[in-house]
């Protein structure tokens, strides 16, 4: 069976990562997997993606140049005409070609959706002329994965439709870590408390809880520190008000070995305010390191009937704070917890539920 995914580019966004790893588990169960890039030409995942082919139509189309259009749709209608299922891998120029260049032609399309469309656009106000191109297709498409309920739940309400039969939930999954990664020496918390952040540090990740989440627990007799993985636009206030207010901030880039920072780490803090899934809180649970979370949606997902001992009501430090000093008696045991329950998103789970949709007869 052919597959054809079609992304902007794969560059190290999330949805570039998952599409890799779906893409790469696919051909290792003996899919003919083919990633078509059309924002641009960057594969940053070459060393995952040598069992695929990766055409570059970035090269014969572009999309602020309307006399390239012809050209480029001709060539993804190649692509989709040699494939059984298209899957536009997230929305705007993945979408509008993926629904252009199947149009008249029986191949199967689906669309996935990896962010909560209506929070998204709230915070974010699309353009209109866009937000009304990609209802319009969405609104059409008879199959569509979303990365989590809360993520099917948000893209009803954005296109103001109840949530449709052939709407699935289909999670992400993340690699496994590495061989020869060691847990956690010790299953008591270090002193001072290490928290971890992984992400942008921009206004939607709402990084002035990081550090009124230091200052709470320093009131309550727990003194911490955090490590901050990435990069974002708020990264010089966040380092100028850390020293203001006498707190200790590690900033790390945005580098690798997120893992070995885990395993280091006591606690891994999500501030965000909403989450089509959120990769990172699936990596910490592999290694069992303890979550705390504001409630941003797609994350519940992860704690089942536990949500209200990982996931604060009110996005406060004070909250935070308080749901930490909770989980501190019971370490250990909340970690061993999120290591058994991330066995339901181990690649191998996922990826036979990938198989068993695209066999599907339709």
């Amino acid at each position: 069976m052919k597959i054809v995914f079609f992304v902007r580019d794969l560059g190290l966004g999330g949805v570039e990562r998952c599409v890799t790893l779906v893409a790469a588990g696919l051909a290792a169960c003996g899919f003919d997997i083919t990633i078509a890039l059309l924002g641009g030409s960057r594969n940053l995942w070459a060393a995952q993606t040598d069992s695929v082919r990766v055409v570059d139509l970035s090269t014969v189309w572009h999309g602020k140049k309307p006399w390239t259009w012809l050209a480029g749709w001709r060539a993804a209608r190649a692509l989709a005409k040699d494939a059984d299922v298209v899957i536009a891998s997230t929305f705007l120029m993945p979408l509008y070609m993926a629904w252009a260049a199947t149009r008249g032609l029986n191949q199967r399309l689906i669309a996935w959706v990896h962010g909560p469309k209506y929070e998204l656009d709230a915070f974010a106000k699309m353009n209109p002329i866009h937000r009304a191109a990609c209802q319009f297709i969405y609104r059409r498409l008879p199959e569509i994965l979303c990365v989590s309920d809360h993520t099917r739940q948000s893209l009803a309400r954005w296109l103001g439709m109840p949530v449709q039969p052939g709407w699935q939930v289909m999670p992400n999954f993340v690699e496994a870590p590495p061989d020869g990664f060691a847990p956690p020496t010790t299953d008591k918390p270090h002193t001072p408390l290490q928290l971890l952040f992984v992400g942008r540090i921009a206004e939607e990740k709402q990084p002035h809880l990081w550090l009124d989440t230091l200052e709470a627990l320093a009131a309550r007799g727990l003194p911490a520190e955090l490590t901050v993985l990435g990069e974002g636009p708020l990264q010089n206030w966040v380092k100028d008000e850390a020293t203001r207010r006498r707190l200790t901030v590690h900033f790390h880039g945005q580098i690798g070995g997120v893992s070995e920072f885990m395993r280091r780490a006591d606690w891994l803090l999500l501030t965000s305010r909403f989450e089509g899934f959120g990769l990172v809180v699936l990596e910490a649970m592999q290694v069992g390191l303890p979550v705390v979370s504001t409630d941003s949606g797609g994350v519940s997902d992860f704690f089942q009937q536990r949500v209200d001992e990982f996931v604060v009501i009110e996005a406060t430090g004070a909250a935070l704070a308080a749901k930490i000093a909770a989980q501190l008696p019971h370490h250990a045991e909340i970690g061993a917890w999120l290591t058994n329950r991330a066995r339901d998103y181990e690649p191998e789970v996922l990826l036979g539920k990938w198989v068993a949709l695209l066999e599907e007869k339709q």
